[in-house]
Formats: structure tokens, C-alpha cells, sequence
């Protein structure tokens, strides 16, 4: 995961290494000064009559500490105060624990289809008005023009305010890109395209990504690993929740990888039960939880990493067995790779890369004399390189590296936790680039391939949390 176009949108739419006996996490018992009213787990929205009351309210979302404190409330979405009895809209069922969290799956698409596997309503978002009730068997098809939403497939009229899929039927899901999704799809303008935002509860959320984040092949020894990316993935997913932006997070690496009810698996189904509505906090808040595939061998604080001050509990991990020569994470295939580029393959990197995270001016930006490093960082990463041509010196920053450094088929370099060497032709410009490294992915936070390793050796979710997150505490959504 790693840690984003400003796009208007319809404003609805808008430590230790020890632990030997492996047990799943056991939540905390939440503890409230008072029993929590039932909430709507749906952003400001106007429904349609049936479940509509009127009123909007502060979000209620509270977190509970390990044993007993009842903790301030994090930012999450405003929510409307449940109406008793009243019928979901669309047949939509709504968890009062689980909060809606907005996913965009396309942003700015020339045309998006939907589908759905049972019966499914189509709404017009700022009225709530029903436009169409459709079957499994039925799809249409949505694209902007002259500035508004026109539908081919069925009848609707075109708008200009967001259209909101649903599904009706029990179990029914709703289609898009080849992939079905939980909750509900809603489509935007955006850009002069569609966007296509999934609204879902956070827990049916982390089933669509804790499989693909730590791995779809996970066997039961390794469970507490994945229960960890459970409590990892769903405290990132808390702080990224803020009503002032038109979608909480994409559905890629930029955010966490998110593949709806098609990526669910048993075994994280299970991992996402065992631990829900568990989040990991720090200071009496709910952390940003980065996690990334595997360290190389020893995690980086986060202003190693990025344009930002460091977290008491975003600091450098070892991840070496004690008492040996070994690491937990050395299994990735990435824990040692290579890269090697050429004249050309570096020439073309500089020119389309360079410009973007450095000074050097656009367009060609001369021909390679050297490369040298600015230092490196407590955790033994490059801390930036200097690109020398014979149109100056570019200073390319850490982690940016990564980006200027890519592979022919425009994969970044695996980790800034590397050597390189490099050789020089006659004329001296430099002929090829040798990269040899350790790692794949930021380095901040949870190193997964680490995790599974701790897994298999027996320690518990809370333990692999606590070695990766230092000083965190467990606490609960309520």
C-alpha cells in the first residue's frame, strides 16, 4: 500500500519478536458511557422516502481502548440517525456497527457499464426519485454529454446529479469492470467522464481487500498474518474517511488494492470477522496504519520515506530472526533482486521521468556523466541520488527514486534499500546501470511478508502488530 487529481463531483458523491502460542485476536470489550444510537451506514445522501428522516447529525464513530476507556471521535463520515423500522432504500441492508466507506473504482471514464446478479433499482442521487427496477439479466450502459449522464440500455431520463445502482434482490450484487461489488455503485460526472464510486460498509470493504493486499494463497498456519492486514488495512481505512472529498480512497496501490466480493476468500472472510471493527491507535487516536510487501530486512521511519514528520510508531524495525543470520521476510521473491539499465533504457527513463521529480527542465535532459548518491537514511536506504548530465545536476529525494528508476515495462524499482554500480564509456556518459537490492515497497509500517513469517513461527495478530506498529494499542470502532 502505499500512501493521490482534483476532481469535482456531485457533493453526495462526493515488538517484540517473541510470542509462541498463535491464538486469533480477540477484540477488546468496547466500553460506552452511554448505549450508541443506530446509525445509517450512508454518507449525507437524500434517499428516497422510505428511508429518509431529515436530519443529518455529527458522525458517532468512537473508539474504545484495551480495557476500558472510551476514547474521542475520529473523523469519519456524517451519517443520518437511523429511522426505527424503516425500510432500507433499495432493499439495502444497513449494519448499525459498520460504517460507509466510498470507493472509486474509475474516475473520469469515457463510458461505464453496470450489471448486477439479481433485481437492482437505479435512483436519481440528489431526489432519491426511483428511475428504473431492473433484473439480472438486464445492463446499461452510462457516458456525458453536453454535461449530463445519458443512459443507453434502458429507459431513463439524462441527469445531471449522480445516478445510484442498488441491488434489490437478497444476495444480489452489482457489476462493473468485470468485477461484482457490495453496497452500491453511483455514477458521476467528472472531467467531462463517469466516475464510478462503490459506497459499501467498511467491514464488507476489508473482505474485497485484505485477500489481495496480503495474499489470496494464505493457508491457516499463516492466519494471524492476515488477521494483522485485517487491522492494518481497516485502521487506514478510518483515517482516509472525510465528507470534504468527493471519494475516500482509489480502488489500487495508491490507497489499498480493493476487488470487491470477487477477491473474498474464506480465510480472510474469517480473518476480517475475528477482528472486527478492531483498529490500532496511538495518543487516543485511530493511526494511519502503512503497510508494505516486504522490508528487505528492517522497516524505514516515515521522513525516510516521505515529505513528513516521523510517527512515534512509524520507526525503523529490524526484521532479523534473533540469533541468526536469517530474516522473517527473506521468502518474498523480491527480498534480493537485480535491475540493470542500459544508455538507452536510462536516456528514455531521464527524459520522461526526470522533470517530474527534480529540477531538470523538460524535454531531453542531457546526456548521463555520473550518478551519485546523497547519503542514506538510519535504516541504510539511498536518501536521494544526484543525476549528473551535461546540463546540470538533478537531485531526485529518496523514495522519488523509485519512480525515475523504472523498468522497461514501467514497473518503479522495487525499494530504495540498494547499491548500485555503474560503468562509463570512453566519451563518459554512462553506459549501464547495475542495481542491486533488498526489499519490495515503501518500508514504513508492516512489513507482510515478515508477518506471514511470524505467523508460521507462531506469533499472534496483536504481536506482529505490536513489532511493526511499537507503542500501539488495540481499540474498537463503536
Amino acid at each position: 500500500m502505499s500512501v493521490k487529481s482534483a476532481l469535482v463531483f456531485a457533493s453526495i458523491f462526493l515488538a517484540a519478536c517473541a510470542g509462541t502460542v498463535k491464538h486469533p485476536a480477540q477484540a477488546p470489550t468496547p466500553v460506552a458511557a452511554a448505549p450508541a444510537p443506530p446509525r445509517s451506514n450512508l454518507p449525507p445522501l437524500s434517499l428516497p422516502p422510505d428511508s429518509a428522516n431529515g436530519s443529518d447529525i455529527a458522525a458517532t464513530v468512537r473508539v474504545a481502548d484495551m480495557p476500558a476507556t472510551v476514547l474521542p471521535t475520529i473523523v469519519g463520515h456524517r451519517s443520518t440517525a437511523a429511522q426505527p423500522m424503516a425500510r432500507p432504500a433499495g432493499g439495502v441492508s444497513r449494519d448499525d456497527n459498520d460504517q460507509t466507506v466510498r470507493i472509486a473504482l474509475a474516475l473520469a471514464r469515457q463510458s461505464a457499464r453496470l450489471y448486477a446478479t439479481g433485481d437492482w433499482s437505479i435512483y436519481e442521487g440528489p431526489s432519491g426519485k426511483l428511475l428504473a427496477q431492473l433484473h439480472a439479466d438486464d445492463s446499461f450502459t452510462v457516458s456525458v454529454r453536453d454535461g449530463m449522464l445519458v443512459a443507453s440500455g434502458i429507459s431513463i431520463p439524462s441527469a445531471r446529479g449522480p445516478l445510484i445502482a442498488r441491488p434489490v434482490g437478497a444476495g444480489a450484487l452489482v457489476g462493473f469492470d468485470g468485477h461484482r461489488y457490495r453496497g452500491e455503485i453511483g455514477l458521476a460526472i467528472s472531467n467531462d467522464g463517469v466516475s464510478v464510486i462503490n459506497r459499501v460498509g467498511v467491514e464488507s470493504y476489508l473482505r474485497g481487500v485484505v485477500p489481495l493486499e496480503i495474499g489470496t494463497n494464505r493457508t491457516a498456519v499463516e492466519s494471524a498474518a492476515v488477521e494483522a492486514q485485517a487491522i492494518a488495512a481497516r485502521s487506514f481505512t478510518y483515517t482516509r474517511m472525510d465528507d470534504s472529498r468527493p471519494y475516500d480512497m482509489v480502488a489500487t496501490t495508491t490507497d489499498q488494492v480493493y476487488g470487491g466480493a470477487d477477491a473474498e476468500r474464506p480465510l480472510s472472510d474469517a480473518a476480517v470477522s475475528a477482528t472486527t471493527n478492531m483498529v490500532m491507535m496511538y495518543g487516543g487516536k485511530v493511526i494511519n496504519a502503512p503497510y508494505h510487501s516486504n522490508s528487505g530486512g528492517v522497516t524505514a521511519a516515515a521522513s525516510e520515506v516521505w515529505r513528513s514528520g516521523d510517527e512515534p510508531y512509524l520507526v525503523s524495525v529490524s526484521d532479523r530472526i534473533p540469533g541468526t543470520d536469517h530474516y522473517y521476510g527473506e521468502d518474498s521473491p523480491r527480498f534480493r533482486w537485480t535491475r540493470s539499465l542500459d544508455a538507452s533504457a536510462l536516456g528514455a527513463l531521464l527524459d520522461r521521468y526526470l522533470p517530474q521529480y527534480s529540477s531538470a527542465p523538460r524535454g531531453r535532459v542531457g546526456t548521463l556523466r555520473k550518478i551519485t548518491e546523497t547519503g542514506r537514511t538510519p535504516s541504510g536506504r539511498i536518501a536521494g541520488l544526484v543525476f549528473e548530465t551535461d546540463r546540470g545536476s538533478f537531485t531526485v529525494r529518496g523514495n522519488d527514486v523509485r519512480f525515475v528508476l523504472r523498468a522497461a515495462g514501467g514497473d518503479i524499482l522495487p525499494s530504495t534499500l540498494f547499491s548500485f554500480e555503474q560503468a562509463t564509456g570512453r566519451d563518459g556518459r554512462v553506459t549501464q546501470l547495475t542495481i542491486r537490492g533488498s526489499g519490495n515497497g515503501h518500508g514504513v509500517g508492516m512489513d507482510q511478508w515478515g508477518a506471514i513469517a511470524r505467523a508460521r513461527a507462531g506469533q499472534d495478530a496483536v504481536t506482529i502488530l505490536h513489532t511493526y506498529y511499537p507503542g500501539t494499542t488495540i481499540g474498537r470502532v463503536i
